[in-house]
């Protein structure tokens, strides 16, 4: 319409129909105000698109929506009264069929809503996600799982089938990837002793989950506290002044003290406490998942777990190479959303198209291996305590261990894992190179162990370290895009994605990298909030600077 063109300082186009949809080419950062009437009533709106806000209400009942709308200009977006909907815009195929298929886009910030010719019968008002795909199901997958399921119990629209959730993941609940291998020490504090950036809710929401979990595997819960020890005198006094600031998690000890209470070589240390602990995190995450299950069940909804198997599996395999994408077969555009939180199989399985030199976000690979370690009170006639330390690299006991201890058993052999390296070369380090490694930075926590102990077995995990910023290295949550550069132009001018995940409602959840246990629980409720309100910004509320990864 020219003269609504005209009002609007904007390129306009009126697509006519009962409920008054309306695309809107920005061409303008201004706050735009607009008005339309007809025989349903009138619509009244507010775009601002540098707030990526769309406010609007219509005489048949007030009503208020956010609406991600990127920052960069020639973005389209498709309001509907009284709802609004994401364009999925179609092209031909061969056969002269309508195929929604995602154009390349011109625009490195721009999203997913492509331009091209508007079918009027695929613009549907817009409902909340029902079909939920996650890529993933670690930390971070079983975390958005969890809030999402909380949040359509506790919410008021009722959806007709529940929310259905599935989970595909390359191995069962708790057996694959970094997170089944974490140490599991959950506590706020940066190796510094300083409060890491939402340490204390991000504290309090992992411990609300490992309650829940610990309902159905009460073994998950190894210690009720941990240690983190001073080697230097730069350690003590950091450690100190964390005691001072923070006296209800953190209690400082004397050289004196940590060698009675633990046996360790030191110069004192802090006992983390009041919610800081030692979790067994595979027996964890199948706690959770469980409790995933109940609340599914409470909602008339289901969530279901989907093992995917990879025909080029190699578990050597250095991180930044890649591998055949095991979901590729996979049609995910039967789901309204699907999150990505696979952690690095993001990148190395090719789920997202990139290359080695360009990663889609500011990341690096990392590679983690730990060792498994017994000990034969009886074989030595010396004793460890059953306590997790740590001073960079830490010593935690198994579950195993803790099972025994205060058992009667003459030759009860105890357990603790040792970790982690931080490799970051093609070459894994060796066996030798790895206990060298660990042995040098951890002898003074337990040298009984080292001395007399047994190395069981080693284990590896590849995690995704994000770049150091502001607030510290941050996790990677919100809504992604498909960028220019990530595809490849096909003969037919069409986007070409090879094997990569290409879905219209895709978010991601990566980056928890050695803090999985800290981060996942909170940064999982703000991305299972925005989801559910289908708006980025929702997460802004809580985090300004969530999308520093764009």
């Amino acid at each position: 319409d020219p003269l609504c063109a005209k009002k609007l300082n904007t390129n306009a186009q009126m697509i006519r129909a009962s409920n008054f949809r309306i695309l809107l080419r920005l061409s303008s950062c201004l706050p735009i105000m607009y008005n339309v009437a007809g025989s349903m009533g009138g619509l009244y709106a507010t775009i601002n698109p540098g707030a990526r806000q769309i406010q609007f209400m219509s005489s048949m009942g007030s009503r208020n929506y956010n609406h991600h709308l990127t920052r960069a200009m020639g973005a389209f977006c498709c309001i509907s009264m009284p709802g609004f909907v994401r364009c999925r815009l179609p092209q031909k195929n061969p056969s002269g069929e309508n195929v929604y298929q995602p154009k390349a886009p011109n625009n490195k910030r721009s999203i997913s809503m492509m331009s091209g010719n508007v079918n009027e019968d695929k613009l549907q008002p817009q409902t909340q996600s029902e079909n939920i795909a996650i890529i993933g199901g670690g930390l971070a997958g079983l975390s958005v799982a969890y809030h999402l399921l909380d949040a359509s119990n506790n919410s008021q629209d009722n959806l007709s089938n529940g929310l259905q959730i599935k989970i595909y993941d390359k191995a069962k609940v708790g057996e694959g990837g970094a997170s089944s291998v974490a140490g599991g020490l959950l506590h706020p504090f940066s190796p510094r002793g300083k409060l890491i950036h939402f340490g204390l809710p991000a504290l309090e929401q992992s411990n609300l989950l490992v309650e829940k979990a610990a309902i159905y595997q009460p073994l998950c819960l190894i210690r009720p506290q941990l240690y983190r020890i001073a080697l230097t005198l730069a350690n003590v006094s950091q450690l100190q002044e964390t005691a001072a600031k923070y006296p209800d998690l953190a209690k400082w000890m004397s050289q004196e003290e940590i060698s009675t209470k633990l046996g360790a070589q030191s110069m004192g240390g802090l006992e983390l406490r009041n919610g800081c602990r030692v979790v067994d995190v595979p027996l964890y995450l199948k706690g959770l998942w469980e409790e995933c299950n109940k609340k599914a069940g409470e909602a008339n909804g289901s969530i279901t777990w989907e093992v995917i198997r990879s025909t080029q599996e190699d578990p050597d395999n250095y991180p930044s190479t890649k591998r055949h994408n095991p979901f590729s077969a996979m049609d995910f555009s039967k789901y309204d959303t699907v999150v990505l939180s696979a952690g690095s199989g993001i990148l190395t399985d090719n789920l997202i198209k990139c290359d080695e030199e360009h990663p889609p976000f500011p990341v690096h690979l990392v590679r983690g291996q730990s060792m498994e370690m017994s000990f034969s009170q009886r074989e030595s006639n010396e004793s460890i305590v059953n306590e997790a330390m740590l001073c960079g690299k830490y010593i935690s006991p198994l579950q195993s261990s803790a099972v025994l201890e205060g058992s009667n058993e003459p030759n009860k052999r105890q357990k603790f894992v040792v970790g982690a390296s931080h490799e970051f070369q093609e070459i894994p380090l060796t066996p030798s190179e790895l206990a060298d490694e660990l042995k040098s930075r951890s002898y003074s926590l337990a040298p009984h162990l080292w001395d007399n102990g047994t190395i069981d077995r080693l284990t590896m995990g590849v995690r995704v370290q994000s770049h150091r910023g502001k607030f510290g290295r941050m996790p990677i949550i919100g809504r992604y895009s498909m960028l220019e550069g990530q595809y490849e132009t096909a003969a037919d001018g069409s986007a070409k994605y090879d094997d990569s995940i290409v879905h219209p409602n895709l978010w991601i959840f990566t980056g928890l990298s050695s803090r999985g246990m800290i981060y996942h629980a909170l940064f999982g409720k703000w991305l299972a909030d925005a989801i559910v309100n289908n708006n980025e910004e929702v997460v802004r509320e809580h985090f300004d600077g969530f999308d520093w990864w764009k």
